[in-house]
């Protein structure tokens, strides 16, 4: 995956961390889940993310959530949401309107 992709997936990221911590939402995994769909659909949509990259951009997600919780959720583990995440068509506007709107 290149580096200016992953640039804006780690920029994205971390304006939705701060929009959901300072909302008081808090971002937990359920609300980073639907996050990473909408975002990984949208990109894909948006011809930003090619579908062949779309698990790459979402293990690098995880990787970044996972750094924030102190690296508690294992690999395997990671690899499987990843799996799970690239699979789901879900894209939810609302979720991304704190990045875009």
């Amino acid at each position: 995956m290149e580096n200016k992709l992953k640039e804006i997936l780690k920029s994205d990221f971390e304006k939705y961390m701060r929009f959901a911590v300072h909302s008081g939402a808090g971002f937990g995994f359920d609300i980073f889940g639907e996050y990473a769909v909408s975002v990984l659909n949208f990109y894909v949509g948006s011809a930003i993310l090619t579908y062949e990259n779309k698990l790459q951009a979402s293990l690098y997600l995880l990787e970044l959530y996972n750094k924030g919780l102190g690296g508690i959720i294992t690999e395997e583990d990671r690899e499987e949401l990843a799996r799970a995440f690239a699979q789901d068509p879900t894209l939810d506007y609302g979720v991304l309107k704190p990045i875009f709107g």
